[in-house]
């Protein structure tokens, strides 16, 4: 897979992400303590984009390289997360996170993180 979009593109994508993922974890009807693992990556996702160096951030701290290195440790979390949350047997739920640490991954993947500024 080449990488597709730069710094810009991939915080377009982490905005999108956020409120995404808040729906859907709703639309999946998730239980309480997976939804509000899923909450936690919205707020995450939201910390992550408008902290970041990219055209798109609010405040400019973590550097670009930083937050991509941040971002593919959650989807190690994210992996092992029904597991260590205790809700791995909740099909669901367990899916849900699966996807979401695939689909986290796949971005991670798409993303030039040596883009110029």
């Amino acid at each position: 897979m080449r990488n597709v979009w730069g710094r810009r593109g991939h915080a377009l994508v982490d905005y999108v992400t956020a409120p995404a993922l808040y729906l859907l974890a709703r639309r999946t009807a998730l239980s309480r303590r997976p939804r509000g693992w899923a909450d936690t990556f919205v707020l995450l996702i939201l910390l992550a984009v408008t902290t970041t160096r990219t055209p798109l951030g609010v405040v400019r701290l973590v550097p670009f390289r930083w937050h991509g290195r941040l971002e593919l440790a959650s989807v190690g979390v994210q992996l092992a997360l029904p597991w260590l949350a205790g809700f791995a047997a909740e099909r669901r739920a367990r899916q849900f996170f699966l996807g979401f640490a695939v689909y986290n991954f796949l971005v991670w993947r798409a993303t030039d993180w040596s883009a110029d500024r």
